[in-house]
């Protein structure tokens, strides 16, 4: 496809209508081509035929959408035509034409036809978010309303006014950014300065954007935990529009809020299209459809520890938009859909009526905005897609690169060659536990996991803090890492690329997730009070199948089934230690099955995460490589997904805090529940004896009785 650069006669007087090139990120409905597309016949014909829907708005869209996963689509820069517009409004009027009610049908048209498209070209992003954690950091004011000015004599006041006059159950101020007025503006902030909450800045720069004053806003030691905008021509509806916005962010648990508008005149009439509520946003699809849109609403919310690590960009365009899609790639972006700001369009708005030149300018850079994000996206799609093979290169080349993974991996394989089997065996119930030595894993096995020693230490799964040569691979919110003091023969580290505490809250379904895509492999969590090394940053691991863990545990599942149906599979054992084994047929229902036994078990655990160690995977024990038949055999097995739900008394036995001979530096994490005994001093080896080992499983595991319990309790709400 091809079209050009033309001629607009508006009002009699012909004028140069330039287009701007078409890219990736081009997905705008409304992009201007102008009359004139060029179709090369082949291609049309074969796209039309692909067709599956029947649009009555949209067929067009989806025509050049699909035309654009062949091939380019061409701008001639020549004025080759001329056409007579017949749309005489300004463009401060127009760009409002997709949210106008009016056109709710057209536009769920345009947004089936994009979603489509997305998932066409592997940009589509599943609704899988990053929980946040907003007791992660402390402020002193709950919230901050952030207004950038330059030159606004006329509306400032009322601002500001609106600002102050918010009534809250929570402390805030107002930070207002005056970009260098020259028009009495810094003056009328001077005159309302008697109230403490009004924080008057003065950039040093005189090179600042919008982002730039909202960077200056948001850094400032006065900022509150959540920074909330008011253009500095707006206002705010009434004055419960912050505590509507601040609540939004507890109530969905979300890194952005974006509030509903109505669009009035100077005086604060409503003006159409009326109210703006942005209601093609959904859970599911919202950030997938914000590529097609040029805006996300207003008034924009940010949790500020987020929006300080990302920052604003220095622009005066876009730059609201910017953060909303750099925003939405990893977390959920909140919405309000009752009226809570109020838009005021006059003659001084800046983007009133802008000439074509400054139109394409905007337009191109929410392109360019598009573009990078959608690159990304289909980046990390594409490299979800083949993991494991990923993983193996990262493998085979960190060994080659790095020489503390070359000799840990190597004095693993020596250590191994010593390995000790033990029995562990009862009525009901079998266990094979393999003890080897692994001097190498001493500095874990007698990590200090109390705050004040985690505190003391930088956090070594922190990108900052890590070794110049540990690699890792993006997957999703994630980073996959070998882990280089192993006690497998594949042994990683998945870490949260936020410093975040170790919590499962939020997390299971992506663990679940991992195993999915991971199918070689265990996927393990140690909870923060029960083996996990690091439990002020979020992480899993995992072991290669090799392992064979579940072959391993060989208890009385059969015997002691809590629930069994089509779709899932409940089961427990006291002996030799207490767990509970899920088996499910989807990711949905093993997630849904492990928040029901979760909340029985966080319900005794006063405010705490519940002692828990997870082992999970996919499919069968064995690796799908030594299968020939794996899918075939796989297919026998009705439910999937696994998981084992080890439940902890305490952290370490008491033979690792005996003085003398009787100690054993032996400290349990969920390697050890699974029958992997790494000990960190060869004479604690030969005092590993079948008793003991019982004895050890025994002591750090619930107690029977609490466990019958528990059982008794997850059973009435099954």
């Amino acid at each position: 496809m091809v079209y050009a650069d033309h001629y607009k006669v508006i009002d009699g007087v012909r004028q140069a209508a330039p287009t701007i090139d078409y890219q990736a990120g081009s997905l705008r409905d409304d992009f201007d081509f102008g009359s004139l597309l060029l179709f090369r016949s082949n291609a049309f014909k074969k796209v039309v035929k692909s067709f599956k829907e029947k649009y009555q708005y949209a067929g067009l869209y989806d025509l050049r959408l699909k035309l654009s996963q062949k091939d380019k689509l061409i701008h001639i820069n020549e004025f080759l035509y001329t056409e007579v517009e017949s749309d005489l409004r300004k463009s401060g009027e127009k760009q409002f034409d997709y949210v106008n009610p009016r056109n709710r049908q057209v536009q769920i048209e345009m947004e089936q036809a994009c979603i489509n498209h997305l998932k066409a070209i592997n940009g589509y992003l599943n609704p899988v978010f990053r929980p946040v954690n907003f007791s992660d950091t402390s402020f002193a004011t709950e919230a901050s309303v952030i207004i950038p000015v330059r030159n606004r004599i006329h509306t400032i006041k009322d601002a500001v006014h609106s600002a102050l006059s918010q009534q809250t159950d929570f402390p805030f101020n107002v930070i207002v950014i005056d970009n260098h007025s020259t028009d009495g503006t810094s003056e009328a902030l001077r005159e309302l300065s008697s109230d403490s909450r009004l924080i008057h800045l003065m950039p040093e720069r005189e090179d600042l954007g919008i982002g730039g004053c909202w960077n200056l806003g948001i850094h400032h030691e006065a900022c509150g935990k959540f920074a909330i905008q008011l253009d500095s021509d707006d206002v705010y509806k009434d004055e419960h529009s912050l505590q509507i916005m601040v609540n939004a962010f507890y109530e969905q648990n979300c890194a952005m809020v974006i509030g509903t508008y109505r669009m009035t005149d100077f005086q604060m009439n409503e003006i159409a299209p009326g109210i703006i509520d942005h209601k093609e946003w959904t859970p599911d699809d919202g950030r997938n459809n914000a590529l097609r849109i040029n805006g996300l609403g207003a008034p924009r919310a940010f949790y500020t520890p987020v929006l300080r690590e990302i920052n604003v960009p220095n622009t005066s365009y876009g730059e609201d938009y910017a953060l909303g899609l750099r925003i939405s790639h990893d977390y959920q972006i909140g919405r309000v859909y009752d009226v809570v700001y109020l838009c005021r369009r006059w003659e001084g708005n800046s983007d009133a009526a802008l000439p074509i030149e400054k139109i394409n300018q905007n337009n191109l850079y929410k392109d360019r905005l598009r573009t990078w994000e959608l690159q990304q996206r289909i980046q990390e799609q594409n490299a979800l897609l083949k993991p494991q093979k990923s993983i193996e290169k990262m493998l085979d080349e960190q060994m080659q690169s790095w020489q503390l993974v070359q000799e840990s991996y190597k004095a693993l394989a020596q250590y191994r060659k010593q390995m000790k089997e033990i029995e562990l065996h009862g009525e009901g119930f079998y266990m094979l536990v393999r003890a080897f030595p692994n001097p190498k894993r001493i500095l874990s096995a007698t990590a200090q996991t109390d705050a004040s020693a985690v505190n003391a230490r930088p956090c070594f799964l922190c990108a900052g803090n890590r070794p110049q040569e540990q690699a890792f691979i993006n997957y999703k919110h994630y980073q996959i890492l070998v882990n280089p003091y192993p006690i497998f023969q594949r042994h990683l580290t998945i870490a949260e690329q936020k410093h975040t505490p170790q919590s499962i809250a939020g997390r299971f379904e992506d663990m679940i997730e991992l195993t999915d895509a991971l199918k070689d492999y265990y996927l393990m969590y140690n909870g923060p009070e029960c083996g996990a090394s690091a439990p002020d940053h979020a992480h899993f691991q995992a072991a290669g199948k090799e392992e064979r863990f579940a072959a391993s545990i060989w208890l009385d599942w059969q015997e002691s089934d809590i629930y069994s149906s089509g779709t899932r599979k409940i089961s427990y054992a006291n002996e030799p230690v207490s767990a509970i084994y899920i088996q499910a047929k989807t990711r949905k229902s093993m997630v849904h099955t492990f928040k029901q036994i979760y909340d029985e078990l966080a319900a005794d655990s006063q405010d705490k995460e519940p002692m828990i160690n997870l082992l999970a995977w996919y499919g069968l024990e064995k690796l799908s490589t030594s299968y020939y038949d794996y899918q075939e055999v796989l297919d026998e097995v009705p439910l999937h997904y696994n998981c084992v739900i080890f439940l902890r008394s305490k952290h370490r036995p008491a033979c690792y805090y005996t003085q003398g001979d009787e100690q054993i530096l032996i400290s349990p994490a969920v390697a050890e529940m699974s029958g992997v005994f790494p000990v960190v001093r060869e004479e604690d080896l030969l005092k590993l004896t079948p008793e003991k080992t019982h004895e050890i499983c025994r002591e750090v595991s619930m107690p029977k009785e609490q466990l019958e319990e528990l059982i008794n309790r997850i059973v009435e709400v099954l």
